[in-house]
């Protein structure tokens, strides 16, 4: 129901649909550059529903969580939410998840097309406890606010419904709240997917499309506008967001990854924890997810080398890359070693038979 739903509606809209994880989403709704110029002077609106969703429900479904992943996730409570690694014995990344507390069940929310693996690793951990994992990644759409006016778009999106919604600028990252848009209930939380800020919105199925026409119809007094995966990739490269596999994936720790935050220092055992305090502890970490900047594309997968006219050694790898209309240049994600991350540092990147120059930059790329 929610594929139909979805097809039709971005359809009959005039999107230019692409697939994703088995559903039909917007790849663009009018230009990159369009949209993109929305997101930096007011706020677009995606449709992100290709996201993975896992339902967890039973009595013992936080404290496996806890025992399993990197963050402490012991006292949390309904309404919060936290990000946290799932990593293999050898402390290797499953995915970088989302973890939301409801009343009774938790939401964990996954990178696209990583549901379905993710579900099979938790329940290797299932052994006497009370725990049901159930993959709903095709019973909820997902939307994703974002932009410079994101906050303002949705105060006076719900103003006129709903007032709890003036306190969405006050909202921890990734706690939620359950309200209503007009008679519609959603589940809001505010996440840093692009921008370093923005909030998804869970929906019901059958709320789907009055939910979206009542976007675009608040879109045209706000001067928001609908987006594709076009845009929200280059917005989320250029906020430095890991998605697997590009940036996820068991060749990699999740200190390379570094998002910190996500890794608890104190809590105690979970699985891989002794090999990432190891590399913690020594000082091992060999290589860092970092930005590039050039003037020739980047493709994902390029080696990266000293800057020595393409004959230096081998230092890294590009895992995402983008144009940016905002830098009017080419931007890349990229796991370089840790030896060669000298703030000014310049690279080669070889693309077919030809040499690429990069610069190193911070994350996220200073737009």
């Amino acid at each position: 129901m929610l594929e139909g739903t979805l097809t039709e509606m971005h359809t009959r809209l005039g999107a230019q649909l692409v697939q994703v994880n088995g559903l039909s989403i917007p790849g663009k709704y009018s230009s990159v550059e369009e949209e993109y110029a929305a997101a930096r002077k007011y706020a677009v609106f995606f449709d992100l529903s290709h996201f993975g969703k896992l339902r967890l429900t039973g009595n013992d479904a936080l404290d496996l969580l806890n025992r399993i992943s990197t963050n402490d996730l012991g006292g949390m409570r309904p309404g919060m939410g936290k990000q946290t690694f799932l990593a293999t014995e050898k402390g290797r990344v499953v995915d970088l998840c989302t973890v939301y507390v409801q009343q009774s069940s938790i939401l964990l929310r996954t990178s696209p097309n990583n549901s379905e693996n993710v579900k099979k690793w938790i329940e290797k951990f299932v052994i006497s406890e009370d725990v049901k994992i159930e993959d709903v990644t095709a019973n909820f759409p997902m939307f994703f606010v974002a932009g410079s006016s994101a906050v303002d778009f949705l105060k006076e999106f719900a103003h006129s419904s709903y007032k709890a919604f003036l306190d969405v600028a006050k909202m921890p990252r990734f706690n939620f709240i359950r309200t209503f848009l007009g008679s519609h209930e959603v589940f809001l939380s505010r996440t840093d997917f692009a921008m370093g800020n923005g909030f998804i919105l869970l929906v019901n199925p059958d709320d789907t499309e009055a939910i979206w026409n009542s976007l675009l119809d608040n879109s045209k007094t706000y001067g928001a506008a609908p987006a594709g995966l076009d845009t929200f990739e280059v917005l989320r490269i250029e906020n430095g967001t890991p998605l697997y596999p590009s940036e996820l994936n068991e060749e990699l720790n999740p200190l390379e990854v570094n998002i910190i935050e996500a890794i608890s220092d104190n809590k105690g055992c979970y699985v891989g924890q002794e090999v990432i305090a190891r590399l913690q502890t020594y000082d091992k970490v060999r290589k860092r997810l970092v930005g590039l900047v050039a003037d020739s594309r980047m493709p994902p997968e390029a080696k990266i080398y000293e800057a020595k006219s393409g004959s230096g050694n081998e230092i890294g790898v590009v895992s995402s890359s983008v144009r940016s209309p905002g830098l009017g240049k080419e931007i890349a994600l990229a796991y370089i070693s840790m030896q060669q991350l000298i703030p000014g540092s310049k690279y080669s990147v070889r693309v077919g038979g030809k040499t690429i120059e990069a610069e190193l930059s911070t994350l996220p790329f200073n737009v």
